[in-house]
């Protein structure tokens, strides 16, 4: 097995379990809080759910990735705002209102561990919201200190497991170390398509987090952990 000299986390169900995702729930903030009093709720629900529903499903056809902040400016320059906030401000309490979630207990642990162990440690994530808004969501948990950089699909438009968006972490870790290989590169995630296979078809080492236990994904025996913990006794 080749040694760790780079480790890249996925986010959601590996760092922080994703309790719930509710993205109706950022559409009505938007409009009982946001949008101009005479909107109509059914109809801006309705658009909403049919044509930027198609483009977020396809998402999975192409490996494309979509701001929310473009369809927020879309909402904007449709239905117009009554409020004056910034739009990073709106993005934010959207983002607060879809998702619920929670850090793993051995999360900060691990990377206590990895810090001492002075391995270097990045953070990829596929995500609607952009670095802006996402550095202040991880932080309600002060984890972004742990890492050397962030990554956020939504800022590149594109999506795990395209391979261009490891590329682009790959070539910052490159920069600091310029000897490194990509095999020395262990990837840490739970979507096995996404993260597990894109990381693999990239070069990196994938690790499946299987927090879940699910049975019949691995068939590949790719290295397989239940825990962070176990991470650690793997790269020692």
């Amino acid at each position: 097995m080749v040694k760790a000299k780079a480790i890249i986390f996925d986010l959601f169900d590996t760092l922080l379990k994703d309790i719930k995702f509710d993205f109706d729930s950022g559409l009505c903030y938007l409009h009982e809080n946001i949008l101009t009093k005479d909107t109509d709720k059914v109809e801006f629900l309705h658009y909403a759910s049919t044509y930027w529903k198609e483009l977020y499903d396809k998402r999975s056809e192409d490996n494309s990735e979509l701001a929310f902040e473009d369809e927020l400016l879309d909402f904007k320059n449709k239905y117009g705002f009554k409020v004056d906030y910034s739009l990073e401000e709106i993005v934010l309490n959207c983002a607060l209102k879809m998702n619920i979630a929670e850090l793993y207990e051995d999360t900060i642990f691990v990377l206590e561990q990895l810090k001492l162990l002075e391995i270097p440690v990045y953070l990829l994530s596929n995500s609607i919201f952009k670095k802006n808004v996402m550095r202040k969501i991880i932080n309600q948990y002060d984890l972004e200190k742990y890492f050397v950089n962030v990554y956020f699909s939504a800022d590149y438009n594109i999506r795990k497991p395209h391979k261009d968006l490891f590329k682009i972490v790959f070539d910052d870790i490159k920069e600091k170390n310029k000897s490194i290989e990509t095999n020395d590169v262990y990837f840490i995630g739970d979507n096995f398509q996404a993260d597990i296979l894109g990381a693999k078809n990239f070069g990196f080492t994938p690790v499946f987090i299987n927090r879940k236990k699910n049975t019949n994904i691995n068939n590949d025996e790719f290295i397989e952990i239940k825990s962070l913990n176990e991470l650690l006794e793997i790269i020692k």
